[in-house]
C-alpha cells in the first residue's frame, strides 16, 4: 500500500465534483453531445449520468448486475432522460452519504473514486478541447490509487520492482529487485495508469531499464 497522504478523500471528492459540474453546466445541448473517446460509446452528459449512477449505485449497495460493463451501461440508460438539472439534483442528494463513506472506508478506496471522478472529469475536458484538471492534490490523491493498482499487479506476476517518480516524490512499486523506472508529470503517468494513453504515448514516458517486462501491468483496467 502506498503512504497515505492528509488529505479528506470526501472534501476533494465534492470538491472536484462541484468543478465539474460548473463546466458542464454551462454546456449548450451540441456540447452536452460530444462523443468522449475515452469511454464506451458515451456522450458528455452520459459521463455525468454514469458519475451519478456510481453514486446512487454504492449508497444502495446495488450490485445486482452481471458484470461491471451492465452495470455502467444501465446507470447511463436510465437516466438518459434526465436533463443536467435532473443530474445535478441527484448527484447532490446522494452526495453527503458518499463522500462520508469515502472518509469512513479508507484512503485505499477514497483515492479510489477520486481518481475515478478525475479520470472522467479528463476525459470530458479532453473531448471538449477545455483546459486540464489541475495538478493539486486531489490529482495525487488520484495518481496515489494507480500507483499502488499498478505495484499490486506487478507483485502477483512477481514482476520485480518499478522507480515511479513524479518531481520531487518517487515511489517503489511492486516488490524485489527494481527492473525499470519511469519518471514523468503527473498527469500523464496519471492518464497511462487509466489507460487513457496509446502505447506509443506510454513509451515516450521517461522509461529506463526493462520497460518491457512491465509494461503489460501499467493499465489498471486492462
Amino acid at each position: 500500500m502506498i503512504a497515505e497522504r492528509a488529505a479528506d478523500c470526501g472534501a476533494l471528492y465534492r470538491a472536484e465534483r462541484r468543478e465539474l459540474l460548473d463546466l458542464v453546466r454551462a454546456l449548450d445541448e451540441e456540447e452536452l453531445g460530444t462523443v468522449v473517446p475515452a469511454t464506451p460509446p458515451w456522450t458528455v452528459k452520459d459521463v455525468v449520468a454514469h458519475l451519478v449512477g456510481i453514486t446512487s449505485d454504492l449508497n444502495a449497495l446495488r450490485f445486482d448486475a452481471p458484470d461491471p460493463d451492465t452495470w455502467t451501461a444501465r446507470q447511463v440508460a436510465s437516466r438518459r432522460a434526465a436533463s443536467v438539472a435532473d443530474l445535478e439534483a441527484e448527484w447532490e442528494q446522494e452526495a453527503d452519504r458518499f463522500e462520508e463513506g469515502l472518509r469512513l472506508l479508507g484512503y485505499e478506496l477514497g483515492s479510489h473514486y477520486v481518481g475515478d471522478l478525475l479520470q472522467h472529469s479528463q476525459d470530458v475536458r479532453e473531448a471538449l478541447g477545455r483546459a486540464d484538471v489541475d495538478d493539486d492534490l486531489a490529482l495525487a490523491v488520484a495518481l496515489d490509487f494507480y500507483v499502488d493498482v499498478f505495484s499490486q499487479a506487478l507483485v502477483a506476476d512477481g514482476a520485480g520492482a518499478v522507480v515511479v517518480q513524479v518531481g520531487n516524490e518517487s515511489w517503489t512499486a511492486g516488490a524485489g529487485e527494481v527492473v525499470a523506472s519511469v519518471s514523468a508529470d503527473r498527469l500523464p503517468l496519471f492518464r497511462a495508469f487509466g489507460g487513457r494513453t496509446s502505447d506509443a504515448e506510454v513509451r515516450q514516458l521517461r522509461w529506463s531499464g526493462d520497460a518491457d517486462r512491465v509494461l503489460p501491468f501499467l493499465n489498471a483496467y486492462a
